[in-house]
């Protein structure tokens, strides 16, 4: 019976000791550079997906606070760097790739979907199926740099332009007849076309070339209290139909 009673004190004495370890999380996070409506910049003030998930993330799970996002912006090369190295903590809204899995874990429901497609010029009535229908038309295609889908096209022979990150100029460029089509996730175009006025002069393709879940991210030398903290906070959020409501309401947004 005494070694029953040292056991259930022991394990209690874990609990609150773990419980005290959780209380109090600040979690590293860098913004990511020219991706709207995921991260928006306006001057001093950052909104947009991302934010909004990691506000409602405070709200439910008090324990955890986001830091760092707002004192300035990396590129997506940089964020995984700073997940290897123990410099961020977690980073939001990434799609599954080899190198995040080795330096990092998806922790939670997905945040939401994203598509890739195609925009070119209103006029060019050029139909795609496929990247095999890219790389037989050999036409230059801008993008952002990325290691998932980006690459993806290069394996498939695509000529590609990733000078930039800048999804904005990308299309730009092919609207000043710098390549031919703009590569770009469906949110992001969305949200340029309608803001940039663009619905005259930009067509997009209805072929999807890439369809994945995108995910919190936390580092794997992270505080290791984070990752089912984190993971808890955004399955409440999946369930209460918040995280779908978020991506809704910057999907739609001027």
């Amino acid at each position: 019976m005494r070694n029953q009673t040292t056991a259930l004190q022991c394990a209690l004495l874990a609990c609150t000791l773990a419980g005290a370890h959780a209380q109090a999380l600040d979690v590293r996070v860098a913004a990511q550079e020219t991706l709207e409506p995921k991260w928006i910049h306006d001057g001093e003030r950052l909104s947009g997906i991302c934010p909004d998930v990691m506000a409602a993330i405070e709200r439910i799970e008090p324990r955890l606070h986001f830091t760092g996002f707002h004192r300035a912006s990396r590129s997506l090369s940089a964020i995984e760097t700073g997940l290897d190295t123990g410099a961020l903590d977690a980073a939001c809204g990434l799609v599954s790739s080899p190198r995040r899995l080795a330096i990092g874990q998806p922790v939670g429901k997905p945040l939401y979907p994203v598509r890739h497609h195609l925009a070119v010029r209103r006029n060019d009535p050029v139909t795609i199926e496929s990247e095999a229908d890219l790389a037989r038309l050999g036409d230059l295609v801008t993008t952002q740099r990325s290691p998932v889908f980006t690459e993806r096209l290069r394996e498939a022979g695509v000529r590609i332009d990733d000078a930039t990150d800048d999804n904005r100029v990308n299309v730009r460029k092919i609207l000043a007849g710098h390549g031919r089509f703009a590569y770009v996730n469906d949110l992001t175009l969305r949200y340029l076309i309608r803001t940039e006025g663009w619905q005259d002069r930009v067509r997009v393709l209805p072929v999807v070339l890439g369809d994945e879940p995108t995910y919190f991210w936390v580092g794997h030398k992270a505080d290791p209290a984070l990752a089912p903290l984190l993971g808890a906070a955004l399955d409440k959020l999946k369930a209460s139909g918040e995280l779908d409501r978020i991506y809704a309401r910057w999907s739609d947004a001027p």
